[in-house]
């Protein structure tokens, strides 16, 4: 019997599995990752140290008043002093010292009936520390609710607000809006407004520190606005139709920057007044000069008016005027 030779069934065997597998073959390989991960921040101003007008030296300095009324101080001179309401105490939470504002209604019993409130819409501790304004501790909101009931003519009063950033990025105050209603037409001309802002903890700027001014800002007719304590006030009549434009332009330095970089915040003061319409613009005026309009139209009556301040963040509409390499990389 011939004998097989084995190194030729070996050599079969291993051409038959190259035929059969086929041939591979392996390259080296890598790979390089680029992940870019995004987190929004968020765009946030909020209203804080609410209070009865002044809490503060420099707004408020002695011989300033708070309330005109035809009362208070010595000697019935007619005003409470600006310094009347002021804490003692470092409280951003509450709107007045305590025991001033029912000192106030006692002083004022034989006289008036006034009352008033200044309050936060749905509060919470504000979520960023900003300046001397503690996260979680300082009240802030983003809409105030002042009140007023059984105003007459010649009352004034004045309330004030800081407003604070406490998001991730500046701010800038665009435009302010005012929604009015009232119960007729003599309620919305006899009541009016004065809003005045100024920049705190800002580095000064060539212009000041103004950031925006009501009545200047419009350029009305005198008969527009009547004047109480030496200040203006814009009828609620005439900001029905005002035209946004000239507000928007009335604002500087409205910028608001982000802390902890900055302490920077803006403060707000708001007044509310009954025209004295000595001369029987409206009411009937006074025994020496009496005229023949019906002062109900002027008495039992509600007028609103709602403050809307607007935010854009601080780089709305500016535009940039050249690019980069990745423009290479665009649709056209």
């Amino acid at each position: 019997m011939r004998k097989t030779n084995r190194k030729m069934i070996l050599g079969g065997i291993l051409a038959a599995t190259m035929i059969l597998g086929g041939t591979g073959y392996a390259y080296w390989t890598d790979t390089l990752k680029v992940t870019a991960t995004a987190t929004t921040g968020d765009l946030d101003m909020t209203f804080a140290d609410m209070g009865l007008y002044a809490q503060y030296r420099d707004e408020g300095p002695s011989g300033t008043w708070s309330i005109v009324d035809g009362v208070s101080g010595a000697g019935n001179r007619g005003w409470a002093s600006s310094e009347f309401f002021r804490r003692a105490n470092i409280s951003y939470n509450t709107i007045a010292i305590d025991g001033s504002v029912d000192r106030y209604y006692r002083d004022a019993q034989k006289y008036n009936n006034v009352k008033f409130d200044a309050k936060y819409a749905d509060p919470s501790g504000i979520k960023k520390t900003v300046g001397p304004y503690i996260k979680g501790t300082t009240q802030g909101s983003d809409e105030i609710q002042l009140d007023i009931q059984n105003m007459y003519p010649g009352y004034a009063q004045t309330f004030r607000t800081d407003v604070l950033n406490v998001g991730t990025l500046a701010a800038k105050l665009s435009n302010v809006t005012f929604d009015v209603s009232a119960d007729n037409d003599t309620a919305e001309n006899m009541i009016g407004i004065a809003v005045y802002s100024w920049q705190e903890d800002s580095p000064k700027v060539a212009d000041g520190s103004d950031v925006f001014k009501l009545v200047k800002s419009l350029n009305l007719d005198p008969s527009q606005y009547f004047t109480v304590g030496g200040v203006d006030f814009v009828r609620l009549s005439a900001l029905k139709n005002i035209d946004q434009n000239v507000i928007k332009n009335a604002i500087t330095n409205g910028e608001v920057l982000t802390s902890p970089a900055t302490t920077n915040r803006l403060d707000i003061f708001v007044g509310v007044a009954m025209d004295p319409d000595a001369e029987g613009v409206y009411t009937t005026g006074s025994v020496d000069n009496m005229k023949e309009n019906d002062d109900s139209l002027s008495q039992d009556k509600n007028a609103k008016v709602t403050i809307n301040f607007l935010w854009d963040q601080f780089n709305a509409g500016k535009e940039v005027n050249t690019t980069n390499i990745l423009q290479r990389q665009n649709a056209d």
